[in-house]
């Protein structure tokens, strides 16, 4: 089966509804900006299916204080609409992220996963770092990363 799809970059705005409604419900859209959103090193993926916005990432240019790296950049606000899970579409926009990342010269992504989501990250290639935490409202998340050699 082929998926039709459509990724583009998109603005802060846009990642809210889908954010909002599948990472942190219990929040007003506009409670789920994430620091750094609307820095000019931020990009914002969505990717449309029959010109629906069905999901969602972000990537920050930041490091994390575990991990020696000269470009990293930090996964933020990954959410797929729950209609469309299990079909291919978050994989094929992170796999565009993570592309897109490797033009920059980026050699490090990191996030803090959920529990739920570490089969999908672990099957894309990410690897866990450090004890399992919790992360008030949400639950437990442990950080996950990947080396992105520069082509």
């Amino acid at each position: 089966m082929s998926l039709q799809y459509d990724i583009r970059e998109i603005t802060t705005a846009e990642t809210l509804p889908l954010r909002q409604r599948v990472l942190k419900p219990f929040l007003h859209p506009d409670e789920c900006i994430n620091v750094g959103d609307d820095l000019p090193t931020t990009y914002h993926f969505g990717l449309f299916h029959a010109d629906k916005l069905v999901s969602v990432a972000t990537f920050l240019l930041e490091s994390h204080p575990d991990f020696s790296a000269g470009f990293p950049y930090r996964l933020r606000g990954m959410a797929t609409d729950d209609k469309y899970q299990g079909q291919g579409f978050g994989q094929k926009l992170l796999r565009y992220g993570v592309e897109h990342l490797r033009s920059k010269r980026c050699d490090l992504l990191w996030f803090n996963a959920r529990i739920k989501a570490f089969p999908f990250y672990e099957k894309l290639g990410f690897y866990y770092h450090g004890p399992l935490f919790e992360m008030k409202d949400i639950g437990p998340h442990k950080v996950m990363y990947k080396p992105l050699i520069p082509r």
